[in-house]
């Protein structure tokens, strides 16, 4: 029972040594110590696979490539989570690379450790047949509030029989079960092999999404995957015993604590060999500068697949027919289409791609609304579009096993370059609108929820625009972008606008940016960052915020160095931080500060009559008898339709005729001090 009880207290010293550091970032070791805690059986079942691993010779297995069948469940709570196919695939390259020591840094590997580096020689691939022998790609995607909290309970969701898969499940956050952590980010954790009593519900690997691979929402090296997949495999810490316990793996020197960042001199446990410092390549470790397993860890990993008792069924060439890495199906495509972004502007190529899942497509037949070409075969079209608006995208994909349809409708949002909707200035208080105007483009980013026209509340009318507290979750973002802005022959331009929102808590940590694009979205650059206390107009509030009148703020925005030929687009990106709701209105660009007075909408000041009209209408000013008054009219897409320039009248009675069609209209008034809006209705 000594190496029993040896082997619990190395488990119960990294417990204490992960809870020290600021970055706990893997939790493999700290829920295998706390289920040996709660079940002592678990301590002597540990011990006994640890020595199976030890007594089983590996040498018989040496140039043989064993390959491992994966799944990935996707368990997303918004599309903000819901990871593509490529940056999955981008994720099994990075492993793959790692174990058979094709990645690039090997060359970074110190000299006194390059004759321990080695190819572990073991491959993970997609799955093709799923449980129950149904063509699949390998992924599975589940739409779950669980992933917030990436614990045990995304098991219970979706599972296949773990002794014939590697399940990986990807979330958007990774949680443990149990009692707690040192409060660092927790990035992975997996489940080390037990000896023939290994439920699904405690084995495989769950992952963050922004851990997978290098792409899409990935942002780290993605080695995360392999350092959990050690564990996968039954490595430990180098530093899991400290100093005289080590990994039990005799060519990693031991290590006192995770190392951090890149320092190549540090020797925690003062080897007297000065080449043999700590080991801070290996993927074990918690460096910046991991590129390697050694030999004693590819024979122990090795020794769990020749295991029957262990994870040796999984890469029995029966179960590689039964999983359908030999000999791979032909599953039919689920169209899907990919794309950086959805709006461009007239004149402007738009690049579309193909993006379909479980099968691979091999033939493409695209169509596009109103756009150039109006029909594609190609899996990667590029389309220009003439005219201004929404406009359909429909995809069908195929292969030798089947054909899929995609329709989208409204998918694409093409901005008028030529003869943009508003020069030199923007104005919206969105009073007259139900819903937002075509030119104006929504990027839901989250959960399905994005901004939208809100009629109980205005920082001057009664309407505003919204991004509601749910089903926004914390780190969603949403944004708003505007119709395409002629600034050219521009001078002394500012941006205002007006915000409301409070936190429901003081940790929300909510931010609003404001960015604009020189080339119609291909390039932003941040104009303004408004976040934490400077974002809250109003104390906290749990309930729904709605904001009064004192509870709404003034954003000004200098926009001199955004004069040039071609139009700009601005836009508003609010991510969210777990609290209220998020109000804009009242948005206002143009030249001068003037530009920013308030505007009284609907003011008892302004009539119109009759209203609806005719061929003729009259307008009645009571509050200024400035010289000279501007009017203009412009329809509800915010075109500017008819302007005048009003001379002063005694009476203040101006009679306008026009020949604008049957609709509805905004009409505005404007002085030098006053500006005055009222809804007009043409009625032929």
């Amino acid at each position: 029972m000594r190496y029993i009880f040896s082997l619990a207290m190395a488990f119960q010293m990294a417990f204490s040594l992960s809870a020290q550091e600021a970055h706990d970032w893997c939790y493999s070791d700290e829920i295998l110590a706390q289920r040996m805690a709660d079940d002592p059986s678990l301590v002597q079942e540990i011990a006994q696979t640890n020595a199976a691993l030890k007594q089983t010779p590996a040498a018989k297995t040496q140039g043989t490539v064993y390959q491992i069948p994966v799944v990935f469940h996707v368990v997303y709570a918004s599309e903000a989570d819901n990871i593509s196919v490529a940056q999955i695939k981008d994720g099994l390259r990075v492993l793959n690379e790692d174990f058979r020591r094709l990645n690039a840094d090997t060359s970074q590997t110190r000299n006194a450790f390059k004759g321990d580096a080695t190819d572990v020689e073991i491959e993970f691939v997609l799955a093709r047949k799923d449980p129950q022998g149904n063509c699949t790609d390998g992924i599975t995607r589940t739409k779950s509030m669980r992933s917030l909290t990436g614990d045990n309970s995304v098991k219970d969701l979706i599972n296949w029989d773990n002794s014939r898969y590697y399940n990986i499940w990807v979330t958007r956050r990774v949680r443990s079960t149990s009692r707690g952590s040192s409060g660092g980010v927790i990035l992975g954790y997996s489940s080390f092999p037990r000896n023939g009593n290994q439920s699904y519900r405690n084995d495989g690997t769950v992952i963050r999404h922004d851990e997978v691979g290098t792409i899409g929402t990935a942002v780290t090296d993605g080695r995360t995957l392999t350092h959990e997949t050690g564990h996968y495999l039954a490595l430990f810490h180098p530093f899991q015993g400290g100093c005289f316990g080590g990994d039990q793996v005799s060519d990693t020197p031991p290590v006192s604590a995770a190392n951090y960042g890149c320092d190549l001199s540090t020797n925690s446990c003062s080897n007297d060999n000065p080449d043999r410092k700590d080991q801070i390549e290996n993927y074990m470790d918690y460096s910046s500068c991991q590129n390697m397993f050694t030999q004693g860890q590819k024979t122990r990993m090795r020794n769990v697949l020749t295991n029957s008792n262990l994870r040796g069924g999984i890469v029995s060439n029966g179960n590689l027919n039964f999983t359908g890495v030999n000999n791979p199906p032909t599953c039919p495509p689920k169209a899907k289409v990919g794309m950086a972004r959805r709006y461009g502007c007239t004149g402007a190529p738009i690049t579309f791609s193909d993006a379909s899942e479980e099968g691979s497509a091999t033939s493409w037949e695209w169509q596009f609304e109103r756009g150039t070409p109006a029909t594609s075969t190609a899996p990667n079209p590029s389309v220009t579009y003439q005219q201004p608006g929404n406009w359909d995208v429909t995809l069908i994909a195929s292969n030798s096993a089947g054909t899929d349809t995609l329709y989208l409708p409204d998918y694409v949002d093409v901005k008028a370059k030529q003869q943009p909707f508003f020069d030199r200035e923007w104005r919206n208080s969105f009073e007259y609108f139900s819903q937002l105007p075509f030119s104006y483009t929504t990027v839901d980013r989250g959960n399905n929820g994005t901004f939208y026209v809100f009629q109980r509340a205005g920082s001057e009318g009664n309407q505003c625009l919204r991004v509601d507290k749910t089903p926004n979750l914390p780190g969603e973002v949403d944004e708003l972008i505007s119709p395409a802005i002629k600034t050219k022959n521009g001078q002394d331009l500012f941006l205002f606008f007006d915000y409301a929102y409070v936190a429901q808590r003081t940790d929300n940590d909510a931010q609003l940016q404001v960015l604009a694009s020189r080339d119609c979205g291909e390039n932003w650059l941040l104009r303004r960052t408004i976040n934490s206390g400077r974002l809250r107009t109003a104390a906290n509030q749990g309930g729904n915020f709605v904001p009064g009148n004192n509870q709404w703020f003034t954003e000004i925005i200098p926009f001199d160095a955004y004069v040039q030929d071609d139009p700009i687009l601005i836009k508003f990106r609010f991510e969210s931080g777990g609290g209220n709701h998020f109000y804009l209105d009242n948005i206002r660009f143009g030249e001068g500060r003037s530009v920013g007075l308030p505007e009284t909408a609907g003011s008892s000041a302004l009539r119109v009559y009759p209203n609806p009209a005719q061929e003729t209408l009259t307008i009645e000013n009571q509050t200024t008898n400035d010289a000279p008054l501007q009017l203009r009219i412009s329809d509800l897409q915010g075109r500017e339709l008819l302007t005048r320039e009003i001379t002063d009248d005694p009476q203040n009675h101006h009679t306008i005729k026009h020949d604008l069609p049957s609709g509805l209209y905004l009409l505005e008034l404007r002085s030098a001090e006053h500006r005055h809006s009222q809804k007009l209705r043409i009625q032929r």
